[in-house]
């Protein structure tokens, strides 16, 4: 969840940033911590010519052609890399009563990404 959203109202944002400075908020369940923290990623960099937006909320780009990487880069620690940039890291023993709590509110800054491996209810 991202606080810069002029949509949303002050009280919806006290809801989601009461008592925090960050700007942004990444929370989590913790089943998923240990497994997060021993993760590796790989960030290719190419060339910007021949992208098309794709998704502007989640600022995806495509390509309709085959495209080399100018560099790849590898990323470990990506729980500290996200404290690292100011960005709180909440941790949850699950997920739905907060997606319930976003959805219910005027917020628009927030992602909800692979929430199908949230634990049910």
């Amino acid at each position: 969840m991202c606080r810069k959203d002029e949509a949303t109202t002050d009280e919806h944002l006290q809801l989601f940033f009461n008592n925090s400075i960050a700007n942004t908020i990444v929370t989590e369940e913790s089943d998923w911590y240990t497994r997060i923290s021993k993760q590796i990623i790989f960030r290719y960099r190419f060339d910007d010519e021949g992208y098309e937006l794709f998704d502007k909320t989640a600022g995806y780009y495509i390509s309709r052609q085959v495209v080399k990487p100018k560099s790849v880069e590898k990323y470990e620690n990506l729980l500290e890399r996200l404290l690292q940039k100011g960005i709180e890291l909440r941790i949850t023993s699950n997920l739905y009563p907060l997606k319930e709590a976003i959805l219910a509110s005027d917020f628009t800054g927030y992602g909800i990404y692979r929430f199908n491996n949230a634990k049910r209810l």
